[in-house]
């Protein structure tokens, strides 16, 4: 369990508006949407920035790979960030888990219990289908391999923005 005081993002968030940062990188499985919302809301509202002059990332968690359950997580997202669009919306993993509310869905043994009724396209379609729509500016792809990324690529109407990489001495990429 974390153990943390999540009014300290909020401050840190303003802090870092107020210091001239402008690129803000959330996820649900972060759970700090809500508060970078509250912060940047805030300063909006304090005539210190406006909406267009911060960049906000957010990522689709695996539990919502599946296609009908891409644009109720990214409204989710958007609700909680207090914003009518997000500027870049990433898959987060390449690896879908069981559909539902538990985001770390586990076996008996403990296993991740992954999704093998979506595929990765299909994912990338819905959200396609959100740049289409709108709602956010540009897609990407987070902790994917190049190999994965290729076939991506390969078949998709449009081309991931972004691709963030994992990367540190325990996992050079």
């Amino acid at each position: 369990t974390l153990f943390r005081d999540l009014s300290l993002t909020t401050q840190a968030v303003k802090d870092a508006l107020d210091t001239g940062f402008r690129h803000f990188d959330c996820a649900e499985r972060y759970r700090n949407e809500d508060q970078v919302g509250v912060a940047v809301k805030a300063m909006i509202e304090a005539g210190k920035i406006s909406r267009e002059e911060v960049f906000i990332t957010t990522k689709l968690w695996n539990t919502n790979h599946r296609p009908e359950r891409v644009e109720p997580a990214f409204a989710a997202s958007c609700q909680r960030l207090q914003m009518d669009y997000i500027d870049c919306y990433l898959i987060h993993t390449p690896f879908a888990f069981q559909p539902g509310e538990n985001q770390d869905p586990r076996d008996e043994h403990g296993n991740v219990i992954y999704d093998p009724g979506v595929t990765l396209i299909e994912t990338w379609r819905a959200l396609e289908r959100l740049v289409d729509q709108g709602r956010c500016k540009s897609i990407g792809l987070s902790d994917i391999t190049l190999e994965a990324l290729k076939e991506i690529v390969a078949v998709a109407r449009i081309k991931p923005a972004v691709v963030q990489v994992e990367a540190h001495p325990y996992l050079p990429e």
